[in-house]
């Protein structure tokens, strides 16, 4: 589910001519984005976890590969103006919850070499590169503890070679709040200081 910032002026509107502040809005707009993209790219607290960082090869938060900014967008009418997207996974980040297996198990990436592998074989789901990994000769099974006891370590190996860590599988796994598209004080300072200029060109113009 996405998720969307809007800053409206409805009252404001109904006393200037229809249509003034649209352009202001448009501006506004494009500035929300920005601003989003802005917090991204200074990162959003907290920090990843080790494991992400692993993964990654990075410690920037909400950033892989550059998806989630791409996918940020403007939208505005003569009396709003937002920054929205559409990607299924934005709400959970920007306000955190918990995500559960709706089948055996989530499989989480257990190391960069993971990703890569993923990358390799064109796969977005873990389903898909373990079907690739087994088309192309790999073994992939759980790993056993010291008693025989399967556990929740999933590794894969090619012939002779050694095995590595694949997937860990989680039933659920807990997603802090990362908020990205939110108005803050620079914005709003920003955003009142172009309604203001734009209010007073339209009443200067006599469209009141």
């Amino acid at each position: 589910m996405g998720v969307q910032i809007t800053k409206r002026v409805g009252e404001l509107s109904k006393r200037i001519k229809s249509g003034c502040l649209e352009p202001t809005m448009r501006k506004i707009s494009k500035h929300l984005v920005s601003s989003a993209v802005g917090k991204i790219n200074r990162g959003v607290p907290p920090e990843n976890a080790p494991l992400t960082q692993e993964v990654k090869q990075g410690n920037k938060t909400l950033r892989d590969n550059g998806q989630l900014m791409a996918s940020i967008a403007p939208q505005h009418g003569n009396d709003f103006a937002a920054a929205q997207t559409n990607l299924a996974y934005a709400k959970i980040n920007q306000e955190g919850g918990t995500i559960t297996a709706k089948g055996r198990a989530l499989a989480i990436p257990a190391s960069y070499k993971t990703k890569l592998l993923m990358r390799k074989y064109n796969a977005q789901k873990a389903r898909e590169l373990i079907e690739a990994m087994r088309a192309d000769g790999y073994s992939v099974f759980k790993m056993k503890d010291d008693n025989g006891k399967s556990t929740n370590i999933l590794l894969a190996k090619k012939g002779r070679g050694k095995p590595f860590a694949l997937f860990l599988l989680k039933k659920s796994v807990k997603i802090p709040a990362r908020p990205f598209l939110y108005i803050d004080d620079a914005d709003e300072k920003y955003i009142n200081k172009e309604i203001k200029q734009a209010v007073h060109d339209a009443l200067k113009d006599g469209t009141k």
